[in-house]
């Protein structure tokens, strides 16, 4: 018998905690969305085949699930975790070789190869692209953990992320930046990986504003896209909607997720504020310094460099949902119902049942990025993997 009081407490809390415990635990399957056919992936059978057969994580009543981690409980502690808490001590799990590549108009792309060539030598071994988030790179730990997973037994992939202009140390080298449909800049780091491996195949994998990005190339390449695949992650399909879910006025976005994306944004603005102040478009750095929300940003920053009448008018040309009819190659596309920068209403699900070409994975749980199961691992590379490694046809080399 417990007599002491603060025991007692503990013992409540622990016995609250299994079960709530259950109860996620009750909710934690992944739920998948597609045509009713879907297309066939080569010689190995439909679209849905290859999934239910290949990728354990996503198909099977005791295996395709996500339980998050007790310790980061809520789809806010799951996306501050990792977005702004791995901030102060981002680990380094992989080793990178940068290489430095120029667009037809003169700006720099970083590829930031893993494994380093003096490790993996070049070959014909499937290669897989990642593309970061918004203001992020290689750097960010929900890329290294992917970059790691696939590049370990049994996959042994070659990756390379993409890190965009201005972004992750990558110099500046015209007078704009990049924006979440600037597909020229990732089909030419794609046109370039194809030159450099011309036997290799490619698959993309894009996170949030990444994946929009990712999409929308799909969409516009159709039947002659080059990669052999595409896996979406946290996308925001809708780029008006998901500014607007981040303006809602609650506290968690007036005190961290508005300022926390903001911050990124224009941290990056401030270091190549001298390179695109030397460019034609005149920006107002008096309205920019009171900035204090993205849709503001995009309206005096984006739209103006990129030509765009206003951020409402980027939003619309440049979210990806309107061009997810238009893709031609097995996507996979993994989103969180409970995602608060990403809201689960504006996931075009009717687009995913009519396209054969699509695959959607829901979890009820795993924030904006997140996905932890303990604090230093992440569901979402196991997914990944097995996409691409049932997608490519074998499990690397």
């Amino acid at each position: 018998m417990l007599s002491n009081p603060l025991l007692v407490a503990g013992a409540l809390v622990a016995g609250g905690t299994v079960i709530v415990r259950k109860r996620v635990a009750d909710r934690s399957g992944v739920v998948l969305v597609h045509a009713a056919r879907t297309a066939a992936v080569g010689d190995r059978g439909s679209l849905h085949d290859v999934v239910a057969t290949s990728c354990p994580s996503l198909v099977g009543s005791e295996t395709a699930r996500f339980v998050p981690t007790a310790a980061l409980p809520t789809a806010d502690m799951q996306t501050c975790y990792n977005g702004i808490c791995e901030g102060f001590r981002r680990p380094r799990l992989v080793e990178y070789e940068r290489e430095l590549i120029a667009t037809e108009d003169g700006g720099t792309i970083g590829l930031d190869w893993s494994p380093p060539f003096a490790q993996m030598p070049e070959d014909d071994r499937p290669i897989v692209l990642l593309s970061h988030g918004l203001s992020g790179g290689s750097q960010e730990t929900y890329v290294q953990q992917t970059v790691k997973h696939l590049t370990s037994a049994p996959y042994h992939f070659r990756t390379v992320v993409v890190n965009y202009r201005g972004c992750a140390g990558v110099p500046l080298t015209t007078h704009v930046l990049y924006n979440g449909g600037l597909t020229s800049d990732y089909g030419h780091a794609v046109d370039h990986v194809r030159r450099r491996f011309p036997d290799s195949a490619l698959i993309g994998v894009g996170y949030s504003l990444g994946a929009n990005l990712v999409t929308k190339y799909a969409g516009e390449q159709g039947a002659a896209c080059p990669l052999m695949a595409a896996v979406s992650v946290c996308n925001p399909y809708n780029l008006e909607a998901a500014s607007d879910a981040i303006e809602r006025p609650t506290i968690r976005n007036k005190y961290l997720y508005a300022p926390a994306l903001l911050l990124g944004l224009m941290r990056i603005l401030r270091r190549h504020r001298k390179t695109i102040d030397a460019g034609p478009v005149q920006l107002d750095h008096e309205a920019i310094a009171k900035i204090t929300r993205i849709r503001q940003f995009d309206d005096l920053i984006t739209a103006r460099a990129f030509g765009y009448k206003d951020s409402a008018d980027y939003y619309a040309q440049c979210s990806c949902a309107q061009f997810l009819p238009r893709v031609r190659i097995p996507l996979l596309a993994i989103s969180s119902l409970d995602d608060p920068v990403c809201p689960a209403d504006v996931i075009p699900t009717d687009v995913f049942r009519a396209n054969p070409h699509l695959v959607l994975a829901v979890t009820q749980f795993g924030g904006h990025l997140g996905y932890y199961e303990s604090l230093s691992s992440t569901w979402l590379p196991r997914p990944i993997g097995e996409f691409c490694a049932a997608i490519f046809g074998r499990a690397g080399q």
